[in-house]
């Protein structure tokens, strides 16, 4: 048995509400391969059904942070809703690529074959309204690095790639593509195996990756400006074209 399974099953063992299983999920890098010197053992603990609390935690087991997830089947069912809602795959790609270490009433079995249907569900479309503010909002990020860059503020390259982060989403929700974690993005757009991992499938737009992957490594001032206001230019394109002179948005007032 491998060292990560042997830590786990002795947490399992000890777990003080086991009584109160149905099942178990482990999932994470342990699980899909390739994991780090940094990575924790991600397990999921399924109550059983009717139970009305939830807990999470974390613990060192013979070297091996373990992060566990208690919840009933009906609280994982509202995580992936949630989720779906704010374009996040996180809890149905959990246990859509997990594996299942026991099921005593099948309820583990049918949130992993749920979660597969998460997972396929497309995303909600930007409506016309949200997405001329998103366009006003890409042009006015750019103007104020533009700002910056003229003024030769020392913070440019802070606002520059936390602006690359802001525009990446901006994209992506116009896409209807998941939020993909900055810490990630990286690997979204290079690696394979990141996307064979996660269930993802590749970035739309090859272009816009190509461009991108360039941008996330510039250190000259003048090139990020300038890669900038190509990226915006592109992405605005796409969305239809965008003009500052004359542009106004008029919308009903909230109720």
């Amino acid at each position: 048995m491998q060292n990560w399974r042997k830590a786990l099953e002795s947490f399992l063992n000890d777990f003080q509400y086991a009584s109160d299983l149905a099942g178990v999920l482990v999932c994470g890098s342990f699980v899909t391969g390739n994991p780090s010197a940094r990575s924790d053992i991600d397990v999921h603990l399924i109550l059983k059904e009717g139970k009305e609390w939830r807990e999470r935690g974390n613990e060192f087991v013979d070297g091996y942070l373990i992060e566990y997830f208690c919840n009933p089947p009906v609280q994982i069912r509202k995580y992936f809703e949630e989720d779906h809602y704010s374009r996040t795959t996180h809890a149905a790609g959990q246990f859509a690529t997990g594996e299942i270490l026991w099921d005593k009433e099948g309820s583990v079995a049918g949130l992993k074959e749920e979660a597969g249907v998460w997972l396929n569900k497309p995303f909600k479309e930007i409506g016309d309204t949200e997405m001329e503010f998103m366009k006003y909002g890409i042009w006015d990020t750019l103007d104020n690095l533009q700002d910056m860059h003229e003024k030769e503020e020392k913070g440019i390259t802070f606002a520059y790639h936390n602006s690359l982060n802001l525009l990446f989403d901006q994209y992506c929700r116009y896409l209807s593509v998941e939020q993909i974690p900055y810490y990630q993005i990286g690997a979204y757009l290079s690696d394979k195996r990141y996307l064979k991992k996660y269930l993802k499938p590749p970035f739309p737009d090859e272009e816009f990756s190509r461009l991108f992957k360039m941008a996330m490594y510039l250190s000259e001032t003048e090139q990020m400006a300038d890669m900038y206001e190509k990226l915006s230019e592109y992405v605005l394109s796409q969305m239809g074209g965008f003009s500052i002179d004359g542009w106004q948005m008029r919308s009903p007032i909230e109720k």
